[in-house]
Protein backbone atom coordinates (compact mmCIF):
# COMPACT_ATOMS: atom_id res chain seq x y z
CA UNK A 1 0.00 0.00 0.00
CA UNK A 2 0.98 3.63 -1.02
CA UNK A 3 -0.44 6.32 1.12
CA UNK A 4 -0.63 9.93 1.22
CA UNK A 5 -2.55 12.55 3.24
CA UNK A 6 -2.89 16.64 3.59
CA UNK A 7 -4.69 18.81 6.05
CA UNK A 8 -5.09 22.55 6.04
CA UNK A 9 -6.79 25.05 8.72
CA UNK A 10 -8.01 27.13 5.69
CA UNK A 11 -10.09 30.23 6.80
CA UNK A 12 -10.61 28.78 10.18
CA UNK A 13 -9.08 30.22 13.02
CA UNK A 14 -7.34 26.73 13.81
CA UNK A 15 -7.74 23.62 12.48
CA UNK A 16 -9.52 20.88 14.46
CA UNK A 17 -9.04 17.73 11.63
CA UNK A 18 -7.13 15.30 12.69
CA UNK A 19 -5.64 12.27 10.84
CA UNK A 20 -3.15 9.27 10.39
CA UNK A 21 -1.98 7.57 7.71
CA UNK A 22 1.39 4.95 8.26
CA UNK A 23 5.02 6.39 8.78
CA UNK A 24 7.00 3.83 7.42
CA UNK A 25 6.78 0.53 5.39
CA UNK A 26 5.34 -2.29 7.44
CA UNK A 27 3.13 -0.22 9.69
CA UNK A 28 -0.72 -0.83 10.10
CA UNK A 29 -2.51 -0.28 7.16
CA UNK A 30 -5.08 2.06 8.30
CA UNK A 31 -5.70 5.32 7.39
CA UNK A 32 -8.39 7.59 9.32
CA UNK A 33 -9.49 10.72 9.32
CA UNK A 34 -11.68 13.01 11.60
CA UNK A 35 -13.14 16.31 11.80
CA UNK A 36 -13.90 17.88 15.41
CA UNK A 37 -16.39 19.97 17.26
CA UNK A 38 -17.25 22.44 19.76
CA UNK A 39 -15.67 25.88 20.58
CA UNK A 40 -12.33 26.76 22.11
CA UNK A 41 -9.68 24.23 21.52
CA UNK A 42 -12.52 21.38 21.92
CA UNK A 43 -12.81 20.40 18.71
CA UNK A 44 -9.12 19.70 18.54
CA UNK A 45 -8.80 17.87 21.20
CA UNK A 46 -11.52 15.96 20.69
CA UNK A 47 -10.65 14.64 16.70
CA UNK A 48 -6.99 13.69 18.21
CA UNK A 49 -8.37 11.84 21.08
CA UNK A 50 -10.53 10.14 18.78
CA UNK A 51 -7.97 9.04 15.92
CA UNK A 52 -5.14 8.44 18.56
CA UNK A 53 -7.08 5.97 20.61
CA UNK A 54 -8.57 3.75 17.49
CA UNK A 55 -5.18 3.44 15.93
CA UNK A 56 -3.44 2.70 19.37
CA UNK A 57 -6.68 0.02 19.48
CA UNK A 58 -6.19 -1.45 16.10
CA UNK A 59 -2.35 -1.43 16.35
CA UNK A 60 -3.01 -3.62 19.63
CA UNK A 61 -5.26 -5.78 17.79
CA UNK A 62 -6.46 -8.92 19.97
CA UNK A 63 -9.22 -11.73 18.67
CA UNK A 64 -11.92 -11.08 16.30
CA UNK A 65 -12.69 -10.19 12.76
CA UNK A 66 -11.41 -6.88 11.64
CA UNK A 67 -15.33 -5.07 11.94
CA UNK A 68 -15.40 -6.33 15.34
CA UNK A 69 -11.94 -4.79 15.99
CA UNK A 70 -12.93 -1.13 14.51
CA UNK A 71 -16.07 -1.44 16.54
CA UNK A 72 -14.46 -2.06 19.23
CA UNK A 73 -11.78 0.77 18.81
CA UNK A 74 -14.28 3.27 17.71
CA UNK A 75 -16.10 2.45 21.58
CA UNK A 76 -12.91 2.76 23.14
CA UNK A 77 -12.68 6.54 21.18
CA UNK A 78 -16.00 7.74 22.30
CA UNK A 79 -15.59 6.76 25.62
CA UNK A 80 -12.50 8.35 26.01
CA UNK A 81 -13.47 11.66 24.19
CA UNK A 82 -16.62 11.56 26.46
CA UNK A 83 -15.33 11.03 29.80
CA UNK A 84 -12.66 14.10 28.95
CA UNK A 85 -15.53 16.27 27.95
CA UNK A 86 -17.57 15.71 31.28
CA UNK A 87 -14.60 16.45 33.53
CA UNK A 88 -12.36 19.33 31.47
CA UNK A 89 -13.81 22.62 31.90
CA UNK A 90 -14.88 23.94 28.04
CA UNK A 91 -14.83 20.96 26.67
CA UNK A 92 -18.34 19.91 27.79
CA UNK A 93 -20.16 18.63 24.81
CA UNK A 94 -17.34 18.47 22.47
CA UNK A 95 -17.21 14.98 19.55
CA UNK A 96 -15.42 14.59 16.19
CA UNK A 97 -16.87 12.98 13.29
CA UNK A 98 -14.57 9.72 11.90
CA UNK A 99 -13.84 7.82 9.25
CA UNK A 100 -11.47 5.21 8.56
CA UNK A 101 -10.31 2.59 6.29
CA UNK A 102 -8.02 -0.68 6.91
CA UNK A 103 -6.78 -1.93 3.90
CA UNK A 104 -6.14 -6.03 2.64
CA UNK A 105 -4.61 -6.89 -0.56
CA UNK A 106 -7.89 -7.77 -2.19
CA UNK A 107 -10.20 -5.76 0.42
CA UNK A 108 -11.13 -3.01 2.57
CA UNK A 109 -13.10 -2.40 5.50
CA UNK A 110 -14.12 0.77 6.55
CA UNK A 111 -16.17 2.23 9.21
CA UNK A 112 -17.55 6.08 9.57
CA UNK A 113 -19.62 8.18 12.57
CA UNK A 114 -20.86 11.36 11.17
CA UNK A 115 -20.02 13.29 7.96
CA UNK A 116 -16.35 12.49 7.23
CA UNK A 117 -16.43 10.13 4.09
CA UNK A 118 -14.84 7.29 2.46
CA UNK A 119 -14.92 7.17 -1.45
CA UNK A 120 -13.29 4.49 -3.72
CA UNK A 121 -11.45 5.11 -6.72
CA UNK A 122 -11.50 2.90 -9.59
CA UNK A 123 -8.87 5.15 -11.67
CA UNK A 124 -11.66 6.16 -13.63
CA UNK A 125 -14.88 7.41 -11.68
CA UNK A 126 -15.45 8.27 -8.11
CA UNK A 127 -18.32 6.56 -5.46
CA UNK A 128 -18.96 7.53 -2.17
CA UNK A 129 -18.80 4.29 0.42
CA UNK A 130 -19.84 5.93 3.66
CA UNK A 131 -23.32 7.87 4.10
CA UNK A 132 -23.30 10.45 5.88
CA UNK A 133 -24.49 10.97 9.63
CA UNK A 134 -26.51 14.35 8.92
CA UNK A 135 -29.74 16.27 8.59
CA UNK A 136 -29.73 16.65 4.95
CA UNK A 137 -28.77 13.14 4.22
CA UNK A 138 -31.88 12.00 6.05
CA UNK A 139 -33.57 14.34 4.23
CA UNK A 140 -32.25 12.94 0.76
CA UNK A 141 -33.14 9.47 2.37
CA UNK A 142 -36.54 10.84 2.46
CA UNK A 143 -36.87 11.74 -0.58
CA UNK A 144 -37.62 15.07 0.55
CA UNK A 145 -34.40 16.84 -1.25
CA UNK A 146 -32.31 15.60 -3.80
CA UNK A 147 -28.14 15.41 -3.10
CA UNK A 148 -28.01 18.75 -4.90
CA UNK A 149 -30.00 20.30 -2.77
CA UNK A 150 -28.27 19.13 0.24
CA UNK A 151 -25.01 20.38 -0.95
CA UNK A 152 -26.72 23.91 -0.80
CA UNK A 153 -29.24 23.65 2.22
CA UNK A 154 -28.62 26.47 4.84
CA UNK A 155 -28.32 23.23 7.47
CA UNK A 156 -25.92 20.71 5.83
CA UNK A 157 -23.73 20.82 8.28
CA UNK A 158 -25.65 19.59 11.30
CA UNK A 159 -24.51 16.06 12.11
CA UNK A 160 -26.65 13.62 13.53
CA UNK A 161 -24.01 11.21 15.20
CA UNK A 162 -20.93 12.32 16.49
CA UNK A 163 -17.98 10.25 18.88
CA UNK A 164 -18.09 11.34 22.38
CA UNK A 165 -21.31 13.59 22.68
CA UNK A 166 -23.29 10.69 24.48
CA UNK A 167 -22.02 8.06 26.10
CA UNK A 168 -22.56 5.35 23.29
CA UNK A 169 -22.58 6.06 19.64
CA UNK A 170 -23.48 3.84 16.68
CA UNK A 171 -20.86 3.42 14.15
CA UNK A 172 -21.49 1.90 10.39
CA UNK A 173 -19.55 -0.84 8.40
CA UNK A 174 -18.66 -1.05 5.35
CA UNK A 175 -16.85 -3.71 2.83
CA UNK A 176 -15.61 -3.74 -0.38
CA UNK A 177 -13.01 -5.39 -2.51
CA UNK A 178 -10.42 -3.50 -4.65
CA UNK A 179 -7.22 -4.32 -7.25
CA UNK A 180 -3.72 -2.93 -7.85
CA UNK A 181 -3.94 0.77 -8.62
CA UNK A 182 -7.24 1.36 -7.00
CA UNK A 183 -7.47 4.23 -4.41
CA UNK A 184 -9.47 5.34 -1.31
CA UNK A 185 -9.77 8.78 -0.60
CA UNK A 186 -10.89 9.85 3.08
CA UNK A 187 -11.92 13.37 3.48
CA UNK A 188 -13.59 16.09 5.35
CA UNK A 189 -16.66 18.19 4.58
CA UNK A 190 -13.76 20.93 4.12
CA UNK A 191 -13.17 19.54 0.66
CA UNK A 192 -16.55 17.12 -0.78
CA UNK A 193 -18.36 20.45 0.54
CA UNK A 194 -17.08 22.75 -2.35
CA UNK A 195 -15.94 20.19 -5.15
CA UNK A 196 -18.20 17.87 -6.80
CA UNK A 197 -17.15 14.00 -7.28
CA UNK A 198 -16.51 14.45 -10.91
CA UNK A 199 -13.73 17.51 -10.38
CA UNK A 200 -12.30 15.34 -7.38
CA UNK A 201 -11.95 12.03 -9.63
CA UNK A 202 -10.80 14.47 -12.46
CA UNK A 203 -7.55 15.57 -9.75
CA UNK A 204 -6.95 11.80 -8.97
CA UNK A 205 -7.36 10.46 -12.95
CA UNK A 206 -4.29 13.39 -13.85
CA UNK A 207 -1.99 12.91 -10.66
CA UNK A 208 0.14 10.32 -11.01
CA UNK A 209 1.60 11.72 -7.52
CA UNK A 210 -0.19 10.93 -4.54
CA UNK A 211 0.90 13.88 -2.45
CA UNK A 212 0.24 16.04 -5.71
CA UNK A 213 -2.84 15.02 -5.78
CA UNK A 214 -4.07 15.62 -2.05
CA UNK A 215 -2.33 19.12 -2.35
CA UNK A 216 -4.31 19.74 -5.53
CA UNK A 217 -7.25 18.63 -3.74
CA UNK A 218 -7.04 21.22 -1.05
CA UNK A 219 -5.88 23.97 -3.48
CA UNK A 220 -8.71 23.31 -5.45
CA UNK A 221 -11.25 23.58 -2.18
CA UNK A 222 -9.28 26.55 -1.24
CA UNK A 223 -9.67 28.33 -4.22
CA UNK A 224 -13.21 27.10 -4.70
CA UNK A 225 -14.41 29.22 -1.31
CA UNK A 226 -14.27 26.46 1.20
CA UNK A 227 -13.85 28.19 4.67
CA UNK A 228 -13.79 25.21 6.72
CA UNK A 229 -10.70 23.09 7.78
CA UNK A 230 -10.17 20.68 4.59
CA UNK A 231 -8.68 17.19 5.31
CA UNK A 232 -7.81 14.40 2.88
CA UNK A 233 -5.99 10.89 2.89
CA UNK A 234 -5.49 8.51 0.20
CA UNK A 235 -4.49 4.96 -0.16
CA UNK A 236 -3.39 2.99 -3.36
CA UNK A 237 -3.79 -0.31 -3.61
CA UNK A 238 -0.35 -1.86 -5.30
CA UNK A 239 -0.78 -5.05 -4.16
CA UNK A 240 -3.54 -6.64 -5.53
CA UNK A 241 -5.04 -10.03 -6.26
Amino acid sequence: MRYAAKSEQGKRIRNEDCLFIPARPGEIALAVVADGMGGHNAGSTASALAVETVVAELKRGGLGSPEDLILKALSKANAVIYDYSITTPNCRGMGTTLVLAMAFKSRYVAANIGDSRLYYFDGNSLTQVTEDHSYVAELVAAGQITREEAARHPRRNIITRALGTREQEQADIFKGSWKAGDMLMLCTDGLFGVLEDTEMARVLREEADMEAACERLVEIALYGGSTDNISVALIRNEEGQ
